[in-house]
């Protein structure tokens, strides 16, 4: 029976890139989503294509209970589960005048709120096949980024969460966390800036999808890391 991986964020961007590497893996996908079923199913068709059976779940994690929802709902139609990646992230883009409660408290639901409470619902059914919880931080966890607080801040606390979770999972379930550098801009990003953003990395070069993805699944197969998050970002996080 092939293992089961629940990816959030999976429709689309990193969420899917990471979904597709681990059904590459030889691993059967759940698609969690929020709002976009078309793109949801599109990722269910490519994942299929891969060799994975795949099933899309619709969550909104802001809603208190739904993690545990979602983790049930994806045992239910599984019956196993042997990686869960939190990849779902709202990026706001604000100055710190301008952020209010309601922005404060979607990053910090959608972010560290769920990535606990996944971890949790999730923790039993992993132990069961010693699994392991991948986590998705940013090197915005150790910057700072005025224009970025909330989304900063809950990175920061998805770092905290890596190593306490490692230790209190221990030992049938490992948690690691991953930070990605500059990797899919947004498309609204001005070319100008990204050009001067990576031109502050010591390799000179944007993230590619590829290698982030292969650093997710080295983390979710070793079986002798945990509490560790591995910072892929061209060497941003060393200046």
């Amino acid at each position: 029976m092939r293992p089961v991986a629940l990816v959030t964020g999976a429709s689309r961007r990193l969420g899917r890139a990471f979904a597709e590497g681990i059904a590459r893996a030889g691993y059967d996908v759940a698609v969690h989503f929020r709002s976009d079923p078309a793109a949801a199913a599109k990722a269910v068709a490519a994942l299929g294509a891969l060799g994975s059976r795949a099933e899309a779940f619709a969550a909104d994690l802001r809603e208190p209970g739904a993690p545990r929802r979602l983790v049930e709902a994806v045992l239910d139609r599984f019956g196993r589960l042997d990686l869960l990646v939190h990849s779902a992230s709202p990026w706001l883009v604000k100055g710190v005048a301008e952020v209010s409660e309601d922005d404060w408290d979607a990053v910090a639901s959608v972010g560290p709120r769920s990535a606990f409470f996944l971890s949790q619902a999730a923790a039993p059914a992993l132990a069961e096949r010693e699994g392991a919880i991948l986590l998705v931080s940013d090197v915005a966890a150790t910057k700072a980024w005025p224009k970025h607080v909330p989304h900063a801040s809950a990175k920061a606390a998805i770092d905290s969460l890596v190593r306490n979770l490692a230790v209190a999972l221990a030992p049938s379930v490992r948690v690691n966390g991953i930070a990605p550098g500059i990797v899919l801009p947004p498309a609204d990003l001005p070319a100008a800036t990204v050009e001067k953003l990576v031109g502050r990395t010591p390799l000179k070069r944007l993230v590619s999808v590829e290698d982030l993805v292969s650093a997710a699944l080295f983390l979710a197969a070793n079986r002798s890391i945990t509490g560790q998050i591995l910072a892929v970002d061209a060497g941003r996080g060393a200046v």
